[in-house]
């Protein structure tokens, strides 16, 4: 089986390309034509990344008559929480549906709600290769996109860390915008202890909790209400704190143990092939 992405440099696409994997198919807005030719099965990296592949009644139809099987992984919620984006994410879907021999979804609600099975968010092995890159930073990360109206959630949290007696001194923004290179980025997040990761668009562990988790260092996971899948998931996980409130994180924090995690387990469990091995997918 192919997996079908962009390489944009960083976060999905990276979580792939940096395995090494040879059954990658790359496509782009402007350059995909090729990918209609391939002589395999193919899973499609995003319903709303690639909504340019199937966003005609033509191109569905092309599909259609594509003789192996199309799976299509919705890493991005299907409910978006910015109305113009769910817009086009729910068109993408009712295209998807007409052609797909399957869809998984990673956010815990459009599991509940539509049905499709869980197929949860890994990240780079790059996290877990330079896992012992030296510590050099005694402060909590934050290192992600923020300050955007979709991320309210996020923005709300990280301006109550940062006007919070107790936790401003810990707290580090290093970037909230995808300013850092690739291996700026790993570097950067690999030079710290912990790794706070607030809420975004997805109710789900993004790539960016996995990478933490990968690299042994401490997670502080916030939360809105269950994540009965994930939660299962990091159940044996000891570098992992999840909260749903400044409250509840300062709590957990006081107890903390900053000290390395051995993440072999986990990465071995939760990496790019484990992931597709666990449906009955091969890919090399």
């Amino acid at each position: 089986m192919k997996l079908v992405t962009i390489d944009y440099g960083c976060g999905t696409s990276s979580s792939i390309l940096d395995y090494g994997i040879k059954d990658v198919v790359l496509v782009s807005e402007d350059d995909y034509e090729h990918v209609f030719d391939v002589e395999d099965d193919l899973f499609f990296i995003g319903h709303d990344f690639l909504l340019f592949l199937w966003d005609t009644q033509e191109k569905v139809d092309r599909w259609k008559s594509f003789q192996h099987q199309k799976i299509v992984w919705c890493f991005e919620r299907i409910d978006a929480i910015v109305p113009m984006w769910q817009q086009k994410s729910h068109y993408s879907i009712s295209m998807i549906k007409k052609f797909a021999d399957k869809i998984y979804a990673c956010d815990e609600d459009d599991c509940d709600k539509y049905g499709y099975e869980w197929f949860p968010q890994w990240a780079s092995c790059k996290f877990f290769n330079q896992r012992d890159n030296p510590i050099t930073n005694n402060k909590i990360l934050f290192s992600g996109q923020a300050g955007k109206p979709e991320y309210a959630y996020r923005n709300q949290f990280v301006n109550q860390v940062l006007q919070d007696p107790d936790l401003s001194n810990f707290l580090k923004l290093s970037n909230t915008s995808r300013t850092l290179g690739w291996q700026e980025y790993v570097d950067n997040l690999l030079s710290y202890s912990a790794v706070l990761n607030p809420v975004g668009i997805l109710k789900g562990f993004n790539t960016r909790a996995y990478e933490v988790l990968y690299s042994g260092r401490l997670l502080l996971q916030h939360t809105y209400g269950d994540y009965k899948r994930h939660f299962e998931l990091i159940q044996e996980c000891p570098n992992v704190i999840h909260f749903s409130n400044i409250d509840t994180l300062k709590n957990k924090l006081s107890n903390a143990d900053l000290s390395l995690k051995d993440a072999s387990g986990f990465f071995q469990k939760n990496n790019l092939f484990a992931r597709f091995e666990n449906k009955g997918i091969k890919i090399s």
